[in-house]
């Protein structure tokens, strides 16, 4: 149950509001969220979120999708055509000017001060990290991929979360990767718009299948010399 303090707080961000837009234009965020069942726990997050979009000055917008297919479900929340092999297709066909593209996963925890920091970076895309595996800190970040690990053991190599701390990182936080698993993600405009369609498909070129939706994209990012940055100060939870 809210405190009368949130209350308070709640209305008075409500009645700033209008003073904030009428000085700062509003920007769009649009939210990409995959799957048809959700937690209390995400709903409690979302719900947050938005309200604090909204006190912010943002706007945002959701788009979420299910498919069985973890590829189609992906290429829909951006809006795809998927009954036509159209390469040329552009997100949301274009139809949207937008300032930040937001994948969420809805086992991730996050909070609006996670999100500010995703929006607040200088980089076209930057992560967040989060933890797979309690026991041993495995994160979602891949800094160097490595085949033959991958070969070996069935897995990617993720970082563990100690490890970070000995990367050589930009401001002692920014590091570039290889690969993250797309969980809580955010990409400056004109980026999704630089990939080709279809933007997530397998790899069929590598080494070893990678059936995975979030390799092949980010291979897509890195092809057009885009960096995957993640934010060291962003620790969240998959649950």
């Amino acid at each position: 149950m809210s405190s009368n303090k949130d209350i308070n707080d709640i209305t008075d961000g409500l009645e700033n509001i209008t003073n904030i837009q009428e000085t700062q234009p509003q920007k769009i965020i649009i939210f990409c969220i995959s799957g048809d069942t959700f937690s209390s726990r995400f709903l409690l997050h979302w719900s947050e979120l938005l309200l604090q979009c909204i006190i912010n000055n943002y706007r945002p917008i959701l788009c979420q999708e299910h498919d069985n297919n973890l590829f189609i479900s992906r290429n829909k929340c951006l809006g795809a055509n998927i009954l036509e092999d159209n390469k040329e297709q552009l997100p949301f066909q274009g139809n949207i000017k937008y300032d930040y593209l937001v994948w969420i996963n809805p086992k991730v925890t996050y909070t609006f001060n996670d999100l500010k920091k995703l929006l607040d970076s200088q980089y076209e895309v930057t992560s967040g990290v989060y933890i797979y595996n309690g026991a041993n800190n495995t994160t979602n970040v891949v800094q160097k991929f490595d085949y033959e690990f991958y070969k070996k053991n069935g897995t990617f190599n993720f970082e563990n979360y100690d490890n970070l701390i000995n990367l050589d990182r930009i401001d002692n936080r920014y590091f570039e990767a290889d690969f993250v698993d797309i969980g809580l993600l955010c990409m400056k405009y004109g980026v999704a718009e630089k990939i080709k369609y279809p933007w997530f498909d397998y790899c069929n070129d590598e080494p070893v299948n990678l059936f995975t939706d979030s390799y092949s994209y980010c291979k897509k990012l890195k092809a057009q010399n885009i960096k995957i940055m993640v934010d060291t100060n962003i620790k969240l939870q998959h649950f």
